[in-house]
């Protein structure tokens, strides 16, 4: 399971995207066509946080390389659609704590992060 966030952990950087001035590191945003045509045009990679079914869909389309999801619902949905359809996008629970990891385990889920680790 990945898990961003962790205080020892010094793996990627996410940041909270809501203009179009990327960073290095991943730039995570709302679903929106404009910011995902952005995003590849820059060559930045971007996670997207989704809102509904479709999204998910539509995220791993565009190559995403993150879908984010705050609903654990939705989550449960996005893994088991990403195991069926194999995405390249990972699936990320986005949570308060690093603590009852196993819930995330049984969602389905690639991993998850933890909501400050996504920097504004």
């Amino acid at each position: 399971m990945l898990i961003f966030g962790h205080k020892l952990d010094t793996q990627k950087e996410f940041f909270w995207t809501e203009n179009f001035k990327f960073k290095k590191g991943i730039n995570c945003f709302f679903y929106d066509e404009k910011f995902i045509q952005k995003a590849k045009e820059s060559g930045v990679k971007f996670g997207i946080l989704v809102q509904n079914e479709d999204e998910v869909f539509l995220a791993n389309h565009f190559e995403a390389n993150f879908i984010l999801f705050e609903d654990e619902n939705l989550a449960r949905f996005g893994a088991k659609v990403a195991e069926f359809y194999l995405f390249d996008s990972k699936i990320l629970l986005i949570v308060h704590t690093l603590k009852n990891l196993k819930k995330a385990f049984e969602l389905g889920v690639d991993g998850v992060i933890l909501k400050t680790h996504i920097q504004k």
